[in-house]
């Protein structure tokens, strides 16, 4: 279905991961790659504060405090922590950049020759007037679209919070997580060899994330 397919796009994060990279071409992975090490780092970039050492610790379980790669932009910030042991990846950007991310995701969508039958065209005219002006969204509005797409996922009523399991490398999985509230849309990925989603995962990972959220709404 064109909405679900859509709403999964974001629920994966890769939509967050795309345009925190910005007008300077600097797009992030869409999943974290640990090869990044190589990156630009500044540990002074924002979301480097976003996540404290023992929030890190509680999370992965063990001291993940090495800053791999960072992000950032007029609008957006982003962290990358990483060791043996696991990664964590915090994003952020006002929900308005992120919501002018989605007419080109719908046009995507359009052109890549899934949409054939009466369904699918019936889903994604639905799916242009869901977004239709997204790019002149505020965050208030882009925050809204941000819930239906996630109980289009599946999601609560009036989800603020989508949670999903992503591929990190062929063998690594992670758990990617989105939350938008107050105009900020906040991104935490993380990693660790064997991990599971589970509802003890999904918890720990939300916790954090709320505590990178509260931050950066107080930041702006």
């Amino acid at each position: 279905m064109m909405l679900r397919r859509l709403a999964l796009t974001v629920a994966a994060g890769l939509l967050l991961a795309a345009c925190s990279g910005g007008s300077d071409g600097k797009n992030a992975d869409p999943a974290p790659n640990p090869s990044a090490s190589q990156a630009t780092v500044d540990p002074k970039e924002p979301a480097c504060s976003f996540l404290t050492a023992g929030e890190r610790k509680e999370l992965a379980g063990s001291a993940i405090d090495t800053v791999v790669a960072t992000n950032g932009t007029d609008q957006s910030s982003q962290c990358r922590w990483q060791g043996s042991t696991g990664l964590i990846q915090v994003t952020t950007l006002p929900a308005q950049a992120w919501a002018k991310t989605l007419p080109q995701v719908v046009k995507q969508l359009e052109s890549s020759g899934g949409v054939k039958t009466a369904a699918d065209k019936k889903e994604l005219a639905r799916a242009k007037k869901l977004l239709s002006g997204a790019s002149s969204f505020t965050g208030k509005q882009a925050c809204a679209a941000f819930t239906t797409l996630a109980e289009i996922n599946g999601a609560k009523k009036g989800a603020t919070t989508t949670i999903s399991q992503v591929p990190i490398t062929e063998s690594e999985s992670g758990v990617s997580a989105q939350m938008c509230t107050s105009g900020e849309m906040t991104s935490l990925i993380f990693s660790v060899p064997d991990l599971r989603k589970t509802k003890a995962v999904d918890s720990a990972v939300t916790k954090a994330l709320a505590a990178v959220q509260k931050r950066a709404v107080a930041t702006r």
